[in-house]
């Protein structure tokens, strides 16, 4: 069980981050995007506060929150900008995977558990293969970034267990779909529009991590 002061302390952890990532955020959009009320800073930091909080609570005080909660702190403006510009900017995609491999690699030494770090290669390896696939059988469907997310977020996934892994990738296919459907029943897109798909992926691998699958 986690301190008391674990939960509200990295939570409050997570909203200085969330603010502080307002600005990189910014810059990555074009001007008449960037007093978008999703860039504002009390936005990202209540959002990131959140994800800092309930992984503090879900995985304790164990060196592996660092890589969760590293991983919590970019998806939040990768998301966000996804769902204004339907892109994943690789300015802010790619230093996350050497991040969070360092932090995850960090957690296996402590651990003396280097299994579990070469199941987190193996995930990533995976779900980038399984991408990669689905976006040669359907084009358009997915774009680079997304296959380039699904495995920064495999890496992740893979600590937990391959449970996890199926989980977080089922709840991310089922929530870009349920997207894309109440979109197209709604009328606000049609089955030829962009929809941006990383805030699905995002949120099933959150699911994913966040369930008491063992």
């Amino acid at each position: 069980m986690s301190p008391w002061w674990a939960v509200p302390f990295w939570a409050a952890l997570g909203a200085l981050i969330g603010a502080a990532l307002r600005r990189p955020a910014r810059a990555l959009l074009p001007t008449p995007r960037q007093a978008h009320p999703l860039i504002a800073a009390v936005t990202l930091a209540s959002i990131t506060a959140c994800l800092f909080g309930l992984l503090a609570w879900r995985v304790g005080v164990r060196p592996e929150l660092l890589a969760y909660s590293a991983l919590a702190a970019v998806c939040v403006p990768l998301a966000t900008i996804d769902v204004l510009e339907q892109r994943l900017p690789a300015k802010l995609l790619m230093p996350a995977y050497p991040i969070v491999a360092a932090l995850l690699a960090l957690a296996a030494l402590m651990g003396h558990n280097g299994a579990t770090m070469l199941r987190s290669i193996a995930a990533m390896t995976v779900l980038l293969a399984i991408y990669l696939t689905i976006a040669f059988a359907a084009p358009g469907a997915l774009g680079a970034a997304d296959i380039r997310l699904a495995g920064l977020l495999g890496l992740v996934l893979g600590w937990p267990g391959w449970t996890t892994v199926i989980v977080g990738t089922l709840f991310g296919l089922l929530y870009g779909s349920l997207t894309g459907a109440t979109m197209i029943a709604l009328r606000c897109a049609t089955h030829h529009t962009l929809i941006p798909f990383g805030p699905a992926l995002i949120a099933g691998a959150f699911t994913g991590l966040l369930l008491p699958l063992g």
